[in-house]
């Protein structure tokens, strides 16, 4: 593999650590939902300030409204209003999944409307402004910019106001807690492999959980050299399994010269990283690094209350939907965010085993690689709603 074609694929791995993963336009994608006359579409722009995002509004074909409705708040990385999440394939950029995309199309088949947006900076499918998305904006400008997608859903006539749900998948969970918080008159709170732990830790299990076990199997004598690299990105792993190099690579090393070990690690400068005595013992220090650079919007101080920290505030109905084998933030995390629940008598909680981050399939969390979400989730979210709407 040339040095660039390396060098955009750790790009990739560095968005996919972040959650999700951004690149060019797409070429390839998993398969649309054929066209249903049971649907209509609405074209709506939503003022962020300084940008003025897209979004869309499917509802039902039959009925004049207003509808239950459900927002749609997507997770981190530059996401767009159908959750596209994009990678490089062997016939170039490809997107794995779109799951707002499905689950819009799922409910108002069903007798919903359902909100979803571009991200602020966001044009369109792993399209976006880079520059101001990763220097101006931050948490607390997305629970501003959720709380006016929120006003625009109770001004929309389609939409039933007193039977409006908030739906926030991983960094959008946080976001979403923050907004139905700040607005009790939601009707529900749904969160999809939610962050129900502090920032660090999730990373800490990324790394651990995920990152660690990968290195071993593409690495098997224990030491990672700059071919290593190459094993790391063409190998078998999920998204977040392939944003090792984030942690391996200098960094700062500028994308036209040869790629270089990041010497946080090299700690006896001879060309290669021992995975258990100099990777594994020093990620704790270098996390607190990256706090101060790419991960500082997650930083202790900047990032939003876990949603389990938000828990005793959240009264209104709460479903929870989180894969089994989530390479993104622990399922651990989700059964403490489930008791830290117990005081509110309408919450459920539903695991599903082989499925990953976007509750798509995967056999383990090294394997998950956002894939297109399953039927199982699909079906008990549709049931949820029937069953707290009339």
């Amino acid at each position: 593999m040339k040095t660039a074609k390396l060098l955009g694929a750790l790009r990739v791995s560095l968005t996919a650590l972040l959650l999700t993963a951004c690149i060019a336009p797409t070429v390839q994608s998993p398969p649309l939902a054929k066209p249903d006359s049971s649907i209509k579409r609405q074209e709506i722009t939503i003022n962020f300030g300084d940008f003025q995002t897209k979004a869309e509004l499917t509802y039902p074909a039959q009925g004049a409204g207003p509808f239950p409705t459900v927002i749609l708040i997507p997770g981190s990385s530059p996401e767009d209003m159908d959750a596209s999440i994009c990678t490089t394939g062997a016939k170039g950029p490809m997107v794995l999944s779109h799951i707002f995309l499905d689950i819009a199309t799922d409910l108002s088949a069903c007798g919903y409307a359902v909100l979803r947006y571009n991200k602020h900076y966001v044009t369109g499918p792993c399209q976006a402004d880079y520059q101001k998305f990763y220097t101006k904006l931050d948490l607390q400008q997305m629970v501003k910019d959720a709380a006016q997608v929120l006003s625009a859903a109770q001004a929309n006539a389609k939409v039933d106001a007193k039977q409006l749900f908030v739906y926030g998948w991983s960094e959008g969970s946080s976001v979403g807690a923050a907004l139905v918080v700040e607005h009790p008159e939601v009707a529900g709170f749904i969160v999809q492999g939610p962050v129900s732990e502090p920032w660090k830790a999730i990373f800490q299990y990324q790394f651990t959980a995920v990152i660690l076990p990968y290195l071993h199997a593409v690495a098997p004598d224990g030491n990672v050299v700059t071919s290593t690299l190459t094993a790391v990105v063409n190998g078998n792993g999920g998204l977040v399994a392939k944003g090792a190099p984030l942690y391996l690579v200098d960094i700062t090393t500028p994308q036209t010269a040869t790629l270089t070990l990041n010497p946080f690690f090299d700690k006896n400068q001879d060309g290669k990283i021992n995975i258990d005595s100099e990777l594994a013992p020093n990620i704790d220090a270098y996390l607190d690094q990256l706090f101060q650079s790419v991960f500082a919007i997650y930083a202790p101080g900047r990032a939003l209350p876990t949603v389990t920290e938000q828990a005793p505030k959240l009264k209104m109905p709460v479903l929870i939907l989180q894969g089994e084998n989530d390479a993104n933030v622990p399922v651990a995390g989700t059964r403490k965010l489930n008791d830290a629940l117990n005081a509110n008598p309408d919450h459920t909680l539903k695991i599903y085993l082989g499925l990953g981050h976007t509750l798509g399939p995967a056999t383990s969390a090294i394997d998950d690689n956002f894939r297109p979400i399953a039927q199982p989730p699909r079906q008990d979210l549709a049931a949820w709603l029937k069953t707290h709407t009339h």
